[in-house]
């Protein structure tokens, strides 16, 4: 070997290393990102997966910002290396093997990038935010429109910006302990998150929730937005390993029958159905055994979770008569969650939770998933011709964990109404009270558990909403049950076959 040549070595060997700030692990688990041909010599050929070796190339002058980042892939329950995948192929089984992957890694680095196909990205960003316990780490998933070899491809930029927010420490960003999705300008919360365009390099949105950060010439996060980190001294990190996968989402569409829908709800494996409907969540009324097929279901163990089939926008059932028989039925308000969030909170909470609790814990807000928690109150009633009363008087309680402090909205809503011996043309006055079991025709209206009154006519239908906020906020105590005191003006007893209390709460 030459003089110059030991050199040009010795000048090599002892180059200075920039300090190592910020540790990233880079999951490998395929998609368009790392895609190549299938035939290297045809670049017409089908697309599919590369190595991961095939990536490091593109990533190592992140280095220069301090960011020492290590790539790997994906083992199974058995230790075996999973080849990376179409993110069609993804499944609730990579879900766990990614946060396997996570948990395996979390005490050595700060921070983690997830390399996965565009297809059902975001149904792994939600499926992760509920594994993922008590994060205190970046966890930010990207890929992109197309692979990485081709010379206009968004992946360099794409997954550059991923690991500038997971090497936080190195490049000065705020921390966002959150699993979120990097995608051409925008880093959204993963489980807030949509795929909206299959051509555009601004892939995804997400419609309910603003961006967590811009990324332009800067990198921009909106820390008010970010969810605080866990304190891991206090609560240590830890993942689910176990989904129920036998769930299914069904949308519903003009023509869509109850025989149709009978044939797939009568699935004895079937557990849980995302169902997403019209609007602000509504089902066909007519003919009535549309319902009379999703309550059956439910009253036989399924569970059943509303979402709306807008983008944007969420289920308020009982707004309008053509969701009321899905509430009176017992089917559970997705809020304004994503379809993709929904599907794999269901997946979570059917592991999770029993009993009435699912009901309780698919309508609160658990990762940021929703921008409001749901407490239902629904009062045990049902009182026909026979059993007409002149004061409606029920109590029931709220979930634990609900906070009146974090109150936005208490709509009462009676099912069903009717009057015995009132006229067709005649108007009815009918008060309304909250804490005040014993509130009668004679009862002040000037007591501050006076929510205020409706007037009826027989030819207004036989739902009534009304907006109790006030009241609810001003007499009821946390952890004590709700009174409703429902008193109509005169001599004409009520029926009535169904009194809900949907209380509306700030969600975390």
């Amino acid at each position: 070997m030459s003089n110059d040549v030991m050199a040009d070595n010795a000048q090599v060997e002892t180059k200075p290393k920039p300090p190592v700030r910020a540790k990233v692990f880079i999951i490998y688990t395929g998609g368009t990102i790392g895609m190549v041909p299938s035939d290297p010599n045809n670049t017409a050929s089908p697309l599919i997966p590369a190595n991961k070796e095939s990536l490091e190339p593109f990533i190592r002058d992140v280095e220069k910002e301090g960011i020492y980042w290590e790539i790997g892939g994906l083992t199974d329950k058995k230790g075996n290396p999973v080849p990376p995948l179409d993110s069609s192929n993804v499944n609730h089984e990579h879900w766990v093997y990614m946060a396997e992957a996570i948990e395996d890694k979390y005490d050595d680095v700060d921070g983690f990038v997830v390399l996965h196909g565009t297809d059902t990205m975001a149904y792994t960003a939600s499926g992760l935010s509920f594994l993922l316990a008590n994060l205190a780490k970046p966890v930010v998933i990207t890929g992109s429109q197309l692979p990485i070899f081709q010379l206009r491809s968004d992946a360099i930029q794409n997954l550059v910006n991923a690991i500038y927010i997971a090497g936080y420490k190195a490049t000065g960003l705020p921390l966002v302990p959150e699993v979120t999705i990097c995608f051409a300008d925008s880093l959204l919360r993963g489980n807030r998150t949509t795929k909206v365009s299959t051509t555009s390099m601004r892939g995804f949105d997400s419609p309910n929730y603003p961006r967590l950060g811009e990324i332009g010439e800067h990198i921009r996060i909106n820390t008010d937005l970010v969810r605080p980190p866990a304190n891991n001294e206090q609560s240590p990190f830890y993942i689910h390993r176990e989904l129920n996968a036998n769930v299914m989402d069904i949308g519903i569409f003009p023509g869509l029958g109850p025989k149709q829908l009978k044939t797939v709800l009568k699935s004895p494996d079937l557990e849980g159905v995302v169902l997403r409907t019209f609007g602000a969540g509504n089902a066909p009324s007519d003919p009535p055994e549309f319902v009379s097929v999703i309550g059956d279901s439910i009253d036989s163990g399924k569970v059943v979770l509303n979402v709306t089939q807008c983008v944007q926008g969420g289920v308020e059932m009982g707004l309008y008569e053509a969701s009321s028989g899905l509430l009176e039925r017992g089917v559970i308000s997705g809020m304004d969650m994503t379809a993709e969030a929904a599907l794999a909170k269901m997946m979570w909470i059917l592991v999770t939770e029993k009993g009435h609790e699912r009901q309780t814990q698919l309508q609160i807000g658990q990762r940021g998933e929703q921008s409001e928690n749901l407490f239902d109150v629904r009062y045990p009633i049902e009182i026909g011709p026979d059993k007409a009363k002149p004061v409606i008087s029920e109590s029931a309680s709220p979930a634990g964990q609900f906070r009146k402090a974090a109150l936005n909205r208490a709509m009462l809503r009676v099912a069903g109404v009717g009057f015995k011996g009132l006229a067709d043309d005649e108007v009815l006055e009918v008060r309304i009270f909250v804490n005040l079991p014993g509130a009668n025709e004679s009862t002040s209206t000037k007591v501050p558990q006076y929510a205020g009154s409706f007037n009826y006519q027989e030819s207004q239908g036989t739902t009534i909403m009304k907006d109790i906020t006030t009241t609810v906020k001003r007499v009821v105590e946390d952890g004590r049950p709700i009174y409703i005191n429902i008193v109509p003006v005169g001599d004409h007893p009520m029926l009535c076959k169904g009194l809900f209390l949907a209380l509306f709460a700030k969600a975390e």
